[in-house]
């Protein structure tokens, strides 16, 4: 029965803003909820490398907690109040604090609230 035990297993890597070494412990620690086997996010790559039991949670729960902790995921970003509890050297939103990482553009652009991003961002299923 090994095959139906693997099957309540996933692996996958979500995109999770983020600049540093604190970045790096609260995403990695809001992602290790019960059920989650491996939470490692890669501060050069912003890959969260997940692995965890779908039997006991799901992606959108691993998400909506690292939204709570004031991470934006791709396709889900933090409010502006989750974000705003965040420590100022993380302001990942920030383009100067970017800019002193090497780091482009974030998931949410400068200017651009929560409602905003998913009123004309997010993914469109037909």
């Amino acid at each position: 029965m090994a095959l139906g035990a693997q099957s309540k297993f996933t692996e996958t890597t979500i995109e999770v803003d983020g600049l540093c070494g604190m970045c790096e412990e609260r995403i990695e620690n809001a992602a290790y909820l019960p059920g989650v086997k491996k939470a490692d996010w890669d501060r050069e790559t912003h890959q969260l490398a997940l692995a965890f039991r779908n039997d006991k949670i799901t992606q959108e729960e691993i998400v909506a907690s690292i939204n709570e902790a004031g991470h934006d995921v791709k396709d889900h970003l933090a409010t502006d109040e989750q974000y705003a509890n965040i420590h100022g050297c993380c302001r990942y939103r920030d383009a100067d604090l970017r800019a002193s990482h090497g780091l482009g553009d974030p998931l949410c652009k400068p200017g651009e609230t929560h409602e905003e991003h998913h009123a004309h961002g997010g993914k469109h299923k037909h």
